[in-house]
């Protein structure tokens, strides 16, 4: 995503560094001469990890025991579809807000808390860590992510969880467990 003190990705919500579509959606662009027909689009969501596995496929190069944790996009440059997937970011630590004004983020202070967000299908949540709070978007009806349905449709909002948690436990990804001493839940009452 962009820096929204800069530049604005607008209709999505925040940029750079947020666990917000602005800072996890950005468009990509293959170009191959022979193999890509120009012009072509395609919506598939993909992730940065999924460039070494179709490199490797394209070099016809298969290691042997070795964990990838994304997948080749060359059926998707061959015209074909990929397995419908969960996509993931984890993110255990703090980053720092560009403008307080602008980066239409979760609090004034940072771009992103330590959390994880899960995409599956048309679905967005969110997981942070300090308030454990969870935030579920419908993507296909809420691309900027302003109507958190996580109270309205906890049973969905469940369902996504799970997949997050296994897939956390799965990867053993670092989670915090102290809570930032730091932290002040009332910090947003006291600023105003």
């Amino acid at each position: 995503g962009g820096i929204r003190a800069i530049s604005t990705q607008d209709p999505l919500r925040a940029g750079k560094g947020s666990y917000y579509e602005g800072g996890t959606r950005v468009p990509y662009i293959i170009k191959w001469p022979g193999n890509i027909k120009a012009g072509t689009t395609n919506e598939t969501p993909i992730v940065n990890m999924d460039f070494y596995p179709t490199f490797m496929e394209v070099l016809n190069i298969h290691p042997k025991n070795k964990i990838v944790d994304g997948t080749s996009l060359l059926p998707l440059i061959k015209g074909e579809n990929i397995k419908e997937r969960a996509l993931f970011w984890h993110f255990p630590i703090y980053l720092q807000a560009y403008s307080q004004e602008k980066d239409d983020g979760r609090d004034p202070l940072f771009r992103t808390r330590p959390g994880s967000t899960i995409r599956y299908k048309n679905w967005k949540l969110h997981h942070y860590f300090e308030d454990d709070s969870i935030e579920l978007y419908d993507l296909d009806s809420d691309i900027g992510e302003r109507n958190n349905l996580a109270e309205s449709n906890p049973n969905k909002a469940k369902e996504i969880y799970a997949i997050l948690d296994d897939w956390r436990k799965t990867t053993n990804a670092p989670v915090p467990t102290e809570l930032n001493p730091e932290y002040d839940t009332n910090f947003k009452k006291t600023k105003k």
